[in-house]
């Protein structure tokens, strides 16, 4: 009888250290190192050559919401859609209206995440893109 108890624990105890925690990035897009402030694009290479000056006089500001704000040169913003998924390591855009707007929307993989400095690049390895941002 002694035999089946320690199995039935162990058993037990899989089963309760399985559990899905609560804290998931993919339901909760808040995220202390990005929200709440604006960044900007301090690099971006597209294929084959460097289009970081299409981004010259934008900045970006991700809400806690899940909003993706950018405010673009001539005053006017956009709105788009912003969100982590922790299980893929990968910051989701989702947002359009210029061309520098349609080519950063994307699912990026995060080399780098710190609350100055965020590193992103495109998980297709054929079209080599990366996208570099920068708290301001």
């Amino acid at each position: 009888m002694k035999l089946l108890i320690f199995p039935a624990m162990l058993l037990a105890l899989t089963f309760i250290g399985c559990s899905k925690s609560g804290s998931d990035d993919d339901s909760n897009p808040a995220n202390p190192q990005l929200s709440g402030t604006k960044w900007v694009v301090t690099y971006f290479w597209d294929k084959d050559k460097d289009e970081t000056n299409d981004f010259s006089g934008y900045s970006f500001e991700f809400k806690d919401s899940g909003a993706l704000v950018a405010y673009l040169p001539d005053g006017s913003t956009k709105t788009g859609q912003w969100s982590v998924s922790s299980s893929s390591n990968k910051l989701i855009l989702v947002i359009g209206g210029t061309y520098a707007l349609d080519e950063m929307a994307d699912d990026w993989v995060i080399m780098t995440k710190t609350n100055t400095v965020m590193q992103l690049k495109d998980d297709n390895t054929t079209h080599l893109e990366e996208l570099h941002f920068k708290k301001i």
